[in-house]
């Protein structure tokens, strides 16, 4: 079974682009009718200024929110030990829900034990 690649930073990065534009497009639609109910709309008119707070809202909150995801991405590791962690959750998922291994505490030691294996 071939293993679905995972997006590069860049592409997470366009994700986030794209979420961060259209959360600035939202509050710029919001503060800027509150401004312009509240102070009016000035020389440029309603819709100048109405798409002026909208446009650059979207624009820094496209630019941080894809700085942010840029950085917060992870690459695929390459290492033995996470290939064997990714096979052991699949194996698990499989199963479903009710098989899944928890790890208890006990109360009055502090072992920990694997439940369910």
């Amino acid at each position: 079974m071939e293993q679905p690649s995972q997006p590069s930073r860049v592409e997470h990065m366009k994700r986030g682009v794209i979420m961060g534009s259209a959360v600035g497009v939202c509050l710029g639609l919001v503060l800027g009718t509150y401004q312009l109910i509240r102070y009016g709309p000035g020389p440029r008119g309603y819709i100048s200024t109405l798409g002026q707070f909208m446009v650059t809202s979207a624009g820094s909150f496209a630019l941080f929110m894809g700085i942010g995801s840029f950085i917060r991405s992870e690459e695929q590791h390459k290492n033995i030990k996470w290939k064997e962690h990714m096979e052991q959750q699949r194996r698990y998922c499989s199963r479903g829900f009710a098989n899944l291994p928890v790890e208890v505490l006990e109360r009055k030691r502090w072992d920990r034990k694997i439940i369910g294996m």
